[in-house]
């Protein structure tokens, strides 16, 4: 089973890779899986055919967002001034990105149109993680900029219980995913010195998201609204992997009795997620077989990895899951996205985005995550 010394080495060869492949002033910028018909197909072809200018670069703030908490991980750690530059670089070109009215631009063509929640809270959770470190007042109001857009412009849906933030600037169905990071995200901003009056919007939104649990503890992918119809499961273990370790931080930030009430629940099903070899099941349908996504696998390690500190569970559920992924690091510190799709078909390439949660989630394995402003 790996130790935190062969994690933190795991890291530090794909911050390598990371910062000599796809940096570039400040950003992290390259392909992405993408959405529909790319994700179903072409990302195969462009897989099978890497000689080819496929001209599909694109710069996500989650990217960017998960690229400067890391960076902090590594300053934190080692000292090391390059990761601290790394870090502020990010932050500065994240911020020369955002609009005057608050909102970063969606990169993919055909969600171009749209403002996404995600993109949003991941340009602000990047700002204020640097924030936090080295108070400029423009990384805070930047964050708190975008927080006001996404109240004002994106806005909620009301539920039963609570309510739910909006995917994008256009509703569609009630996303549990989507509240979590909002609230997460707002909480931050409250600790940081930022506005209060978002604590009774994360409440309500932590509201939706408990009335929203399913019976074995799983977190539904799409709760039954007036825009689209539910759909309980998603990839389910990667999608509630996420979710379990931000239910997590907010609770740190705010207890509160709706949390804990999920947290237990959640862990135990995120167990069943495991396969026999440590990697992650796909979905609800395909645990024991299906396609093998390295950085589902190492969002599942992190959050059992802080069920079991939580003490929710016992057992090596995540030492597992983190040796998988170390089993999977290619020699030049990279992952490839997926191996057995449809039985015979993988995807060789090296994704920015995916590669960045994959560092993250391996650091937090080493025991750094208080290191970044969760608390």
């Amino acid at each position: 089973m790996p130790n935190r010394d062969a994690l933190f080495r795991a890291a530090e060869r794909l911050h390598a890779h990371l910062a000599s492949r796809f940096l570039a002033d400040g950003l992290l910028r390259g392909p992405d899986p993408g959405v529909r018909l790319n994700l179903r197909f072409w990302r195969f072809v462009k897989s099978a055919l890497p000689f080819l200018p496929w001209r599909d670069d694109y710069v996500f703030m989650q990217s960017q967002g998960y690229w400067i908490l890391a960076n902090w991980m590594f300053y934190e750690s080692t000292g090391d001034k390059r990761f601290r530059r790394h870090a502020e670089q990010a932050s500065e070109s994240a911020l020369r990105l955002q609009t005057v009215e608050g909102f970063w631009r969606y990169p993919l063509p055909e969600r171009r149109h749209l403002v996404a929640t995600v993109e949003g809270d991941w340009g602000a959770i990047g700002l204020l993680a640097s924030f936090v470190r080295e108070p400029r007042a423009q990384w805070l109001d930047g964050a708190a900029r975008w927080c006001r857009y996404l109240v004002g412009t994106i806005g909620f849906q009301p539920h039963s219980s609570g309510k739910a933030i909006n995917y994008f600037d256009r509703p569609r169905g009630k996303i549990p995913n989507n509240s979590v990071e909002a609230a997460w995200l707002f909480l931050r901003l409250s600790n940081a010195g930022g506005d209060s009056s978002l604590l009774n919007d994360a409440d309500a939104m932590l509201e939706f998201v408990a009335a929203s649990q399913l019976s074995n503890g799983e977190l539904p992918y799409i709760v039954d609204g007036p825009y689209e119809r539910g759909r309980d499961h998603y990839l389910c273990f990667q999608y509630n992997a996420f979710e379990f370790l931000k239910l997590a931080w907010s609770e740190r930030l705010r207890p509160t009795g709706e949390i804990r009430r999920i947290l237990p629940g959640l862990a135990r099903f995120l167990a069943r997620g495991v396969r026999t070899n440590g990697s992650s099941g796909e979905d609800c349908f395909h645990v024991a077989s299906g396609p093998e996504v390295d950085f589902y696998t190492a969002a599942l390690a992190a959050a059992l990895w802080e069920a079991r500190r939580l003490g929710l569970l016992d057992g090596d559920h995540a030492d597992r899951c983190y040796a998988r992924v170390l089993e999977r690091q290619r020699p030049d510190g990279s992952f490839a996205f997926s191996t057995g799709d449809w039985r015979l078909l993988s995807d060789q390439r090296s994704y920015p985005r995916q590669s960045v949660m994959t560092l993250f989630h391996l650091l937090y394995g080493c025991g750094l995550g208080d290191g970044f402003g969760v608390t």
